[in-house]
């Protein structure tokens, strides 16, 4: 972070000459604008000192709140998601940024998903726990910690992350590297398995036809959400 104004800010580090070179300033205007601040980083105005009010038009292209959004999916007993794109949003889109909200419920599952076209997702967690596991690229685990509120968790490009809420409610919120990402599930009617014919996950899984065929019906009964188990 850069400071601009005090001693040690951008302005402090150079020459009285300097700034008053680039300022048009004399020596003694430019010594004064580099040390006049004292403080560090928060300050606290003087008494009778007030500052703009925010500008609503600024506000209204910056801010966003996705906590009021109507959720893309809802599961009963398990939470919601709820995506944040250039779409609702243009100014996400502006800084090649999107996001996504979940909220699960006591025990609930976020099932298997990774990135297919190589965005970075952070996850910040800002309500309650849980236990988030993920898989890298060679199927190998590469993580499997518990996650409280404040913790933060970078998942690779094209690591595949799950996570588990603890017995309370618990919301986290992914920050995507992708104006428009695209994600492959494991589970539900989108599945990558489902796209797959019988043969090729009998092969690749070394599973029974018999097997093969619950495996695929249970997948397409299953959603992005999970439920806790009884």
């Amino acid at each position: 972070m850069q400071y601009h104004a005090r001693a040690q800010g951008i302005l402090g580090g150079f020459s009285t000459e300097f700034n008053s070179r680039a300022y048009n300033l004399n020596n003694e205007e430019a010594e004064k604008l580099a040390k006049s601040q004292a403080g560090v980083l928060l300050i606290k105005l003087p008494d009778g000192q007030k500052m703009p009010q925010p500008s609503k038009n600024s506000t209204d292209k910056m801010v966003y709140n996705i906590d009021a959004a109507s959720p893309d999916f809802h599961v009963q007993d398990a939470g919601l998601l709820t995506s944040l794109t250039e779409k609702k949003f243009p100014f996400i889109g502006e800084v090649g940024l999107s996001a996504i909200l979940v909220k699960l419920e006591g025990n609930a599952m976020s099932s298997p998903v990774y990135a297919a076209d190589s965005s970075i997702r952070v996850i910040y967690v800002a309500k309650g726990s849980g236990r988030i596991q993920v898989v890298g690229i060679n199927g190998a685990s590469v993580l499997d910690t518990k996650l409280t509120a404040g913790h933060l968790c970078v998942v690779p490009r094209f690591f595949v992350a799950s996570t588990i809420a603890d017995g309370e409610e618990t919301e986290y919120l992914s920050m995507i590297t992708a104006t428009q990402p695209l994600f492959g599930d494991f589970t539900g009617e989108t599945s990558v398995w489902g796209a797959l014919s019988p043969q090729v996950i009998q092969a690749s899984l070394n599973l029974t036809p018999e097997f093969e065929q619950v495996f695929t019906a249970k997948i397409k009964k299953s959603t992005i959400l999970v439920p806790p188990q009884d």
